[in-house]
């Protein structure tokens, strides 16, 4: 932190308006002080990064800009900022999107109408090691995962991880690359899981999941 009561913020919103908002309400903070280093449109803009004279403790990310989306963006900004956490600042509450942000690395996911005590609670938490959840969103979010740990019970560690990365839009390239595997290999593995859950496409397996 720049002192023991202030807290940096970066914010990237492609809403002029959103930005505008959150300045003001961050700004106009006493107990914690908040100071606003980093505005950006979108991620498109991540070069701009490197003249930065201040480094963001956190980041408050949106997820659906032009161009990078926030998810794709997070070991972006990672790799600018290693010390630096991300909260995912947006509208979207799908279980599946919250997942794919956590796994890319965001410590917090807040819904766009949370201006107020809970972002604060949630930028506090962040901040201070922690991470953080809307709370409306967490029964939401558990109980995607008890059908999806039910769905993934039959599978084993490796196609579950298989599993993973096609929830995750990634193609039968990037899984090989990730998991350090043959891509032949990656799709032995997916047939397997197709059998095994009784389905034929990945659009099956995603709404496997959202039953």
């Amino acid at each position: 932190m720049a002192s023991a009561d202030t807290i940096k913020v970066g914010i990237i919103d492609d809403s002029e308006v959103v930005r505008r908002l959150l300045t003001i309400f961050l700004l106009n903070r006493i107990d914690p002080a908040f100071q606003v280093v980093l505005e950006l449109e979108t991620l498109n803009q991540i070069g701009q990064l490197n003249s930065l004279a201040t480094t963001p403790d956190i980041i408050l990310l949106d997820i659906d800009m032009p161009g990078v989306k926030g998810y794709d963006g997070i070991p972006l900004l990672q790799k600018c900022f290693p010390e630096c956490a991300i909260i995912m600042f947006t509208d979207h509450d799908d279980d599946d999107l919250i997942m794919k942000c956590i796994r890319a690395g965001a410590r917090g996911y807040l819904k766009k109408d949370s201006i107020g005590y809970e972002m604060i609670k949630g930028i506090i938490s962040v901040v201070n090691g922690g991470s953080y959840i809307s709370p409306r969103l967490t029964r939401k979010l558990f109980s995607h995962l008890q059908i999806k740990n039910n769905v993934f019970a039959e599978l084993t560690k490796r196609e579950q991880e298989i599993a993973e990365g096609i929830l995750d839009g990634l193609s039968y390239k990037l899984i090989a690359h990730k998991l350090a595997l043959p891509i032949d290999t990656v799709r032995d593995h997916i047939k397997r899981v197709y059998r095994k859950l009784n389905i034929n496409s990945r659009g099956e397996l995603a709404a496997l999941i959202r039953i």
